[in-house]
């Protein structure tokens, strides 16, 4: 698997109980893909988890015994990194592949920190982790992502349904590059554009999508891009979610442009946090 480079600060590693709970102690009960182990549970059953799941987390070092054990405290680096990936208010989850590597987690920023959270090898384990600051963060990301400089100012974005392109992109290892071409041509109503697409669709290196969500308060709204690369050129994909639309944008976008759109994001995400 493919990781993000982290800090110089070992990476924190914590079952799905652990989380939970740290993230509990905090006041947040919504954390983003980390499944709730105890979903179903009775208030006695839950407190009968926390002396194991508290025993766990002092053996680790996570949790700290203060004025003789009469209360507990979490040591700075693991409070910084679960208040941030349980608190922050957007967030960004990411997965793309480049060549055989992969890469699936989620980056929470605020206005100081981006921490990672994957989940590791081992089931219901996640690892989190800290980048930096945001443009630390976003620099590290487009890295790794291997995005071309290259984009053309003189192609426009191309339009057309999202039921259809998933059609043609699900047909792609049957269809030559003209077939592809033509085919993207018919739902677009360009040829040009549509020929550099179906390149880079054909012939890509890399591919991914992101999420990103913000806590309104009550519930997450999440809002879906996509992309694909090639050894000469990036397109950036944006799609319909609601179920009454059906649309799909797809447009050049160099690696300076997609750094700048994940940058005013997460920036966005820290200055509405204040944290």
């Amino acid at each position: 698997m493919l990781t993000i480079h982290a800090s110089k600060q070992d990476t924190i590693t914590l079952d799905n109980r652990e989380f939970f709970f740290l993230a509990g102690i905090l006041g947040s009960d919504r954390l983003l893909g980390v499944e709730d182990p105890f979903q179903g549970y009775l208030a006695q059953e839950i407190a009968e988890e926390w002396d194991e799941v508290k025993q766990s987390l002092l053996e680790k070092g996570y949790l700290v015994e203060e004025d003789d054990g009469a209360m507990l405290a979490m040591p700075p680096k693991v409070f910084s990194r679960v208040a941030i990936a349980s608190l922050a208010e957007r967030s960004c989850w990411l997965r793309y592949k480049r060549q055989e590597e992969t890469f699936e987690g989620y980056l929470h920023a605020t206005n100081e920190r981006v921490v990672q959270v994957c989940k590791s090898e081992k089931d219901f384990q996640y690892e989190l982790d800290e980048l930096g600051n945001v443009e630390a963060a976003c620099g590290q990301l487009v890295d790794k992502m291997d995005l071309k400089d290259y984009a053309p100012a003189e192609t426009p974005a191309l339009l057309l349904s999202k039921k259809k392109f998933g059609d043609i992109y699900g047909r792609i290892p049957a269809l030559t590059l003209d077939e592809l071409g033509d085919e993207l041509a018919a739902a677009t109503n360009d040829a040009e554009g549509s020929i550099a697409l179906a390149r880079c669709l054909k012939f890509r290196t890399g591919e991914g999508e992101l999420h990103f969500s913000t806590w309104t308060g009550s519930r997450w709204e999440t809002q879906s891009a996509a992309f694909v690369v090639n050894d000469t050129m990036n397109w950036l994909v944006r799609m319909s979610l609601s179920g009454d639309q059906d649309w799909l944008t797809a447009s050049p976008a160099s690696k300076q442009q997609f750094q700048e759109m994940l940058l005013l994001w997460l920036k966005q995400s820290a200055e509405s946090d204040g944290r």
